[in-house]
């Protein structure tokens, strides 16, 4: 969804029932076709307030259950996302030249803003995107009660081998540097 910042005077809360046109890009990523009536729906709210010239804040929260393939036997498990949204969104610095860049100094909080596009929209769409994909961990596995296996294919969870590749260590283009010798500095 996007809104239109300079049509922002006073905070606006939107809020989130999961079937938006908008967020079928989110949905698509997880695989998922459309957000019927038995899917895991996208859902929260989010309040956008007008702060000072060319500052919006984006404050709200987002839950979303998408299944995600488990790193050790690839069945999909279901993954609870519950995640606080607070961001900020500034203006970009006007171009007088666009063949020119230009250099902005950037405060620290500025580091973590989005930025309003260039034709002077917020769009909540790529936040709750980033927010979403970012509440997943890098390795997926929903663990038994006892935390030794997995809750789903029940192997055990210390062993170091999650998939083994088709393609063998040896065939690997790869395979040339482990024979690399660097210096040691």
């Amino acid at each position: 969804m996007k809104l239109k910042a300079e049509e922002l005077r006073s905070p606006k809360t939107i809020t989130i029932s999961g079937d938006e046109p908008w967020l079928h890009l989110i949905y698509e990523s997880f695989g998922m076709k459309a957000a019927g009536p038995d899917a895991r729906r996208i859902t929260g709210a989010l309040t956008v307030t007008p702060s000072t010239y060319g500052l919006y804040d984006v404050t709200g929260e987002v839950q979303f259950t998408p299944n995600v393939s488990c790193s050790r036997c690839e069945d999909m498990i279901p993954w609870e996302i519950s995640r606080k949204i607070k961001v900020r969104y500034l203006e970009q610095s006007p171009v007088e030249d666009e063949e020119e860049e230009v250099e902005r100094d950037l405060e620290p909080s500025d580091m973590d803003a989005y930025y309003i596009d260039a034709q002077g929209m917020i769009d909540l769409e790529v936040v709750i995107n980033d927010f979403i994909q970012t509440a997943l961990p890098s390795r997926l596995v929903k663990t038994a009660a006892d935390g030794k296996s997995c809750l789903i294919c029940h192997k055990d969870v210390s062993e170091r081998t999650v998939f083994q590749d088709a393609v063998k260590p040896e065939e690997s283009p790869f395979a040339v540097l482990k024979n690399l010798k660097l210096p040691k500095d």
